[in-house]
């Protein structure tokens, strides 16, 4: 078959996380546009045409989707990392299935989304934009410590710090200031509680449900999330209060034809359920990548891919079809260079160990851990039980040597 007759899509990021939607893509008989701006990206090896463009150059996919619409045939585009702006951009240009502009630009924004929710009496706490440090002290007077502080438009927790002293207010806010695109911070309430991931996709109006994961923050006060457990075993109405509130969320956004993906919180004094955040994608972590396919079979990326290309997803993709636990959690070496790598083989070859990823080489330096970014090694494990999953994972800590040379 000659590639303008094939259907292509568009992918937009090609690291270690795309490549279960690169290699979906393909299943699915697609030609597939990998979109990176490191022209080593390791997903170009599963793709067909490799553009080492930045994600966020809109202006650049925009020109080439345009110029390239018919000779490849582009019939979606699928954010593949924190790229759903991007992603709508391309799609209102070529009139394509997908997340329209406004919801990508208010999910992508945490301030817009902020006032949207609380217009429409969506929990989530109470926040400030702010641009200059008197604002944020005036903020703080009403809001009150500890707080948060939170770059406006960023991913991965860069620039997101819990505030206890209003001593450390400078430095934080210059962190959250150089982390945001509109050099704004946010000052939010602090809410204490367990916090939930939430994965759904709004097909033709309906909330489509992927499953929660609960996720663990065991380097606090680090913002850094360290893993996440799939599924989150909460009881069925505590479940369906949360996709509730993710509907009302996503309805807010004017999200339809696209994922809602929600990062929620149960505060522990009262167990009352609030949205953080939510973007027009799905999940990162590995958790719409591994965890959920291992734990119940369903396979968001297909359903979302299928959605995107204008077919009507299989049943299969949102049907659960497993009863399993699947856990991903990240492996922390001591920050400095990287001498030496050992274990990596033998821990895979564990019963239960299903995927190891490291991000770090041997001559490589690991930063100190600031946010989620900073992580350089994963593991994702499952089993019949948490138990299992669990052990499966303590197995291959112990296994995985990771030496560096501190400075």
């Amino acid at each position: 078959m000659q590639r303008y007759n094939m259907r292509s899509i568009i992918i937009l990021g090609a690291g270690i996380m795309q490549i279960p939607a690169i290699k979906t893509a393909k299943e699915l008989g697609l030609f597939v546009i990998a979109v990176d701006r490191d022209k080593n990206a390791i997903g170009f090896e599963y793709c067909d045409l490799a553009l080492d463009i930045d994600t966020k150059d809109i202006d650049s996919l925009l020109r080439f989707a345009v110029n390239n619409k018919y000779k490849y045939n582009i019939s979606g585009v699928f954010a593949a990392a924190d790229n759903a702006v991007s992603a709508a951009a391309i799609n209102e240009q070529l009139n394509l299935i997908g997340v329209n502009s406004f919801s990508a630009r208010y999910s992508n924004n945490k301030s817009l989304s902020k006032q949207l929710w609380l217009k429409n009496n969506v929990p989530t706490p109470l926040a400030k934009e702010v641009k200059t440090i008197d604002e944020a002290k005036n903020a703080i007077d009403k809001i009150g410590l500890p707080c948060m502080v939170k770059a406006v438009d960023s991913s991965a927790s860069r620039g997101t710090q819990k505030l206890e002293r209003i001593e450390d207010l400078e430095a934080a806010l210059y962190e959250a200031f150089m982390q945001s695109t509109t050099h704004t911070a946010l000052i939010e309430e602090y809410v204490e509680g367990e916090e939930y991931s939430v994965e759904t996709v709004i097909y033709n109006g309906k909330q489509y449900r992927f499953g929660i994961a609960k996720r663990e923050y065991d380097m606090l006060p680090l913002p850094i999330e360290t893993g996440h457990v799939n599924p989150a075993f909460l009881p069925k109405k505590t479940e369906e209060e949360m996709y509730e509130v993710v509907k009302n969320a996503a309805l807010a956004l004017k999200i339809n034809n696209a994922p809602a993906k929600a990062d929620m919180i149960i505060r522990k004094k009262d167990n009352k359920i609030m949205i953080l955040e939510m973007a027009a994608r799905l999940s990162g972590g590995f958790h719409s990548q591994y965890t959920t396919p291992l734990s119940s079979g369903m396979e968001p990326i297909k359903f979302v891919i299928q959605l995107t290309i204008g077919d009507i997803p299989d049943p299969e993709t949102y049907t659960p079809s497993k009863k399993r636990v699947s856990l991903c959690r990240a492996i922390f070496p001591k920050p400095g260079l990287v001498k030496k790598i050992e274990g990596v083989e033998e821990a895979l070859k564990i019963k239960n160990v299903n995927q190891i990823f490291l991000t770090i080489k041997e001559g490589e330096t690991i930063s100190e851990y600031k946010n989620c970014a900073h992580r350089v090694c994963y593991v994702i494990t499952s089993g019949d039980t948490y138990e299992q999953a669990n052990y499966a994972f303590e197995l291959a800590k112990k296994t995985i040597k990771i030496y560096t040379w501190s400075f």
